[in-house]
C-alpha cells in the first residue's frame, strides 16, 4: 500500500483530535505531506473518524490530483495543497473546528497572545482570513495568504488551521490555539487583559522555533 505509515498516522491523529472533540462528527480535515515523492495523505470526504481504515485515506499529488484512493478526499483538499506549495518546510496541515476558536472566527475576530504557547506560533496574534466558501479556490487564496509564516490562522465564521513539521505537531498546535482561544475568552470577560506585545510574541515564537522538549 501506498504510504500506508503515513496513512495510519493520520487515521490515529484523527481519531484523537475526534475524541478531545477539537471537531464534531466528520468535520474538519487532516493531511500529511511525505517529503520523499512529495505526494499529500488526506482525509476522505464525510466519513466518520472511527470507522477509518488505510484504505480510505487518499493520497494526492501537490496540485490535488489523485495519485492513490477509492474515495473521495477532503473538499479542501485545495486548500491543504496551497499551504503545502507556499510553506515547502510543513509536513501537515490540520483544519479543525473546535467550540472557542470557531466563536472567535465567527466574530471575525483575531485571537491575542496572552500565552506564551500561542505567542510562540504567531507572530503577534492569530489572524482571521475573510470569510470564502467551503471547498473554493477563494478559501484556498485568502487562507494560505493570511496564514503565511505562522503556524495558524483563523478561517473566518468556519474554524482554524495549523500547520507543523509533522502532524503530531500540527495536532498538538490545535490544542493549544484552541486552549488559547478559550483563555482569551475568559480573560476579555473578566477584564484588563494583557496583551504580549510585539517583542515579547518575538521572543517566544524565536524561542520555539530553537527547539522545546527533547532533542
Amino acid at each position: 500500500m501506498l504510504l500506508e505509515n503515513q496513512k495510519n498516522k493520520i487515521i490515529e491523529i484523527g481519531k484523537r483530535i475526534h475524541a478531545e472533540k477539537l471537531v464534531p462528527l466528520t468535520f474538519g480535515n487532516f493531511s500529511v505531506r511525505d517529503f520523499d515523492t512529495g505526494y499529500i495523505c488526506i482525509t476522505p470526504s464525510g466519513m466518520p473518524y472511527e470507522a477509518l481504515t488505510p484504505e480510505d485515506i487518499v493520497v494526492v499529488d501537490i496540485d490535488g490530483n489523485i495519485v492513490d484512493g477509492k474515495r473521495r478526499p477532503s473538499i479542501e483538499t485545495g486548500l491543504h495543497c496551497a499551504v503545502y506549495k507556499k510553506r515547502p518546510e510543513v509536513g501537515s496541515v490540520v483544519h479543525t473546528h473546535s467550540t472557542f476558536v470557531t466563536a472567535w472566527a465567527s466574530c471575525n475576530k483575531e485571537i491575542p497572545s496572552i500565552v506564551a504557547e500561542v505567542a510562540a506560533l504567531v507572530s503577534g496574534k492569530i489572524k482571521c482570513a475573510p470569510y470564502r466558501p467551503c471547498g473554493s479556490k477563494e478559501l484556498a487564496e485568502v487562507t494560505s495568504d493570511c496564514l503565511g509564516e505562522d503556524d495558524a490562522v483563523l478561517l473566518g465564521n468556519h474554524g482554524v488551521l495549523v500547520v507543523g513539521k509533522d502532524i503530531d505537531t500540527a495536532y498538538i498546535n490545535a490544542v493549544i490555539v484552541e486552549e488559547g482561544a478559550k483563555v482569551a475568552y475568559y480573560a476579555q470577560n473578566i477584564g484588563g487583559m494583557r496583551i504580549l506585545d510585539e517583542k515579547e510574541c518575538a521572543y517566544e515564537r524565536e524561542s520555539a522555533k530553537k527547539g522545546y522538549g527533547q532533542i
